[in-house]
């Protein structure tokens, strides 16, 4: 396999910050995935998002509007922990407001 068509700087650069180099490549182009501190998989080579198949210890690709859906709901989970410890309560209920602006326009969409 020809490893010129690999961005060793991007691999380089996700083993520096804590990724680990997983035994499975994309089936796109190739290179091997990297899964990430926060739980991402990702080809840092072409882009693509994967995903652990449960049970059986393979991936497969993540279309990108589920990932995005998969990303929106685990930050929501941190915005929880986070208001749950807020002591401001300005700053709550302009959170709380936004919040509101955001359920109706997903409620639109």
């Amino acid at each position: 396999m020809s490893y010129e068509k690999f961005d060793i700087k991007k691999m380089a650069e996700a083993l520096q910050k804590g990724s680990v180099m997983m035994a499975v490549h994309c089936e796109s182009c190739g290179a091997p995935l990297f899964r990430h501190k926060d739980g991402r998989i990702e080809c840092v080579n072409c882009g693509r998002l994967y995903r652990l198949t449960p049970g059986t210890g393979s991936v497969e690709e993540l279309p990108p509007l589920e990932y995005l859906k998969e990303d929106a709901v685990s930050l929501l989970r941190d915005v929880e922990k986070l208001l749950l410890n807020t002591r401001d309560e300005l700053k709550l209920r302009s959170i709380v407001e936004a919040l509101k602006k955001l359920r109706d326009e997903l409620g639109t969409g």
